[in-house]
């Protein structure tokens, strides 16, 4: 995917993608080749198709929540979607990760990027201080029950939870639903048609 076509599909989903996007992603990517070579970041069938697979996928969640929010990002790994987005100066990030190896990957990925919108966390995100912030994300980090296990006493009222999701995507939901009550939307993947994008509020625990 070139950098025109990625700009297509977000334009075409109504996002913007500020200037100096495409340069910011392009050194993302060259330091993940790099970094890829000493450690497991990506799925290597991947690399051919980072624009696609990797930026794009985590571009596209910028449709569905204005700019200017505090994203906390759920085991973030090698930075999607949070550094995406970061580099798409779409709000504030908040990337956590319990591997140290992979925060360094992030703080060199931010650096390198120049983005002075991202914070590093080593750490559990279960062992965190409530964070209070107005979107959580998480990208193939855990199944959805888990996800909100983790992460419900970081929002507020007025969070939401927006996880893309795979081919399992409803199982997950229905899944989530025995231990979690919540309002669900569910959007199309731009980047697998059998994917879909959730985007929950209000979770709380059922009772009994």
């Amino acid at each position: 995917m070139t950098p025109e076509a990625f700009a297509a599909a977000l334009a075409a989903a109504g996002v913007n993608v500020p200037r100096g996007t495409f340069e910011r992603l392009a050194r993302y990517e060259a330091l993940l080749r790099d970094w890829q070579g000493r450690m497991n970041l990506v799925a290597p069938s991947t690399l051919s198709a980072v624009w696609e697979r990797h930026f794009l996928d985590s571009a596209q969640l910028a449709a569905l929540v204005p700019p200017g929010r505090l994203w906390l990002d759920i085991g973030s790994g090698a930075g999607f979607p949070g550094l995406v987005l970061a580099a798409m100066e779409h709000g504030r990030f908040r990337l956590v990760e319990s591997i140290g190896k992979k925060c360094a990957f992030l703080r060199a990925a931010a650096e390198a990027m120049g983005l002075a919108n991202v914070e590093i966390v080593n750490a559990r995100v279960e062992d965190l201080p409530p964070q209070r912030a107005d979107v959580i994300t998480a990208r193939a980090a855990a199944p959805l029950a888990r996800l909100l296990d983790w992460s419900l006493r970081h929002g507020t009222p007025g969070t939401s939870w927006i996880f893309p999701k795979g081919r399992t995507w409803d199982a997950e939901v229905a899944d989530a639903r025995r231990a979690f009550r919540f309002a669900l939307d569910v959007a199309e993947s731009r980047t697998d048609p059998e994917a879909r994008i959730l985007r929950i509020s209000d979770p709380r625990r059922a009772k009994g």
